[in-house]
């Protein structure tokens, strides 16, 4: 700083600026997040849909009844690509 009791007006303006930059990057990034999610959630129950169904396939093949053995859920989503 220059040692001055006020901080110079180029001072205050990139701290106006800087400010209104990180203000909306992180506006931007939320928007992209939540736009990235409302993409993958009718994807993700259609893939749900289709395991459950290939679990249910598998149960009803064997001869047993969906009442007869463990519950079916649906697996976590760390092989998904």
């Amino acid at each position: 700083m220059s040692g001055l009791p006020f901080p110079l007006a180029s001072d205050v303006a990139f701290a106006v600026v800087f400010g209104i930059f990180v203000v909306l990057l992180a506006i931007l990034g939320f928007v992209a997040i939540r736009w990235g999610v409302r993409r993958d959630r009718p994807g993700r129950a259609e893939w749900r849909r289709r395991y459950l169904a290939a679990a249910a396939g598998e149960s009803a093949a064997n001869g047993s009844t969906p009442d007869s053995g463990p519950e079916v859920t649906a697996p976590d989503d760390a092989g998904r690509p």
